[in-house]
């Protein structure tokens, strides 16, 4: 089935043409028409003389020797597949637009790069929450960490408290055992190596190491808890302070 394809306005001055017969380049047109969408058709002399002269006194013979000229300009490209031979116009897709629907009716030619075809972006998947997310703290936590922070924090407590303070209740650390003892110990810490304190992952890493209260990883926390009446941990975990 023959196609409308896309002359481009300086076919005429390509010096590959400019070197062919007037011939030949009414062939190498004429083939454009009758390829496949990837500038591929069968190397058939009787059928492409019908195709492209089918009123001129041309014979196979000619049409053959037209096409080796082609070739020989560096236009079109021949190769065999399963014993049949095959024309691929070169430079195919430098020429014509060549879409996602374009169907290959004759096998490919094996000298052209095989399109890598665009990978669908993986689905998107929400970031999983913190296990701290939703976690609210008591009153009583709030007041007394703020507190000590108060004393040894220079510009008071960093802005990322709630954060931590929710972290420190879902792994299960206590107040007055853990988490203030933590706070002064790494404050007189970085007071004796003369460091500013930076942030409270610093605490965070003092619980890990130093703290009996948590055993056997993080403790189930209820995230509705507020006000004091119940805070961090469910009922059954010990929580002194």
């Amino acid at each position: 089935m023959s196609r409308d394809r896309t002359l481009p306005t300086d076919f005429w001055t390509w010096e590959a043409v400019i070197d062919c017969s007037v011939t030949a380049r009414l062939l190498f047109l004429g083939l454009w028409n009758f390829a496949d969408d990837h500038g591929v058709q069968p190397l058939r002399p009787r059928t492409i003389r019908m195709q492209v002269f089918p009123g001129d006194a041309i014979d196979e013979e000619t049409i053959r020797a037209l096409i080796d000229e082609l070739v020989a300009r560096g236009l079109v490209r021949i190769f065999t597949v399963e014993e049949q031979d095959y024309l691929s116009v070169i430079h195919w897709e430098q020429v014509q637009r060549v879409g996602r629907r374009a169907r290959h009716r004759y096998p490919a030619d094996p000298a052209k790069p095989v399109p890598v075809e665009p990978t669908a972006p993986p689905p998107f998947q929400p970031a999983a929450r913190d296990a701290a997310d939703g976690v609210r703290v008591s009153s009583r936590w709030r007041k007394a960490i703020r507190h000590n922070l108060g004393r040894f924090w220079p510009g008071g407590p960093p802005t990322d408290l709630e954060r931590w303070m929710a972290r420190w209740l879902v792994d299960g650390y206590d107040l007055q055992r853990d988490v203030l003892p933590a706070i002064e110990a790494v404050w007189r810490a970085a007071s004796a190596d003369g460091k500013p304190l930076s942030g409270l992952q610093a605490v965070s890493d003092h619980l890990a190491t130093h703290s009996s209260a948590q055993v056997g990883g993080s403790v189930a926390c209820d995230p509705l808890a507020a006000g004091g009446e119940r805070e961090g941990p469910v009922a059954g975990s010990a929580m002194g302070g």
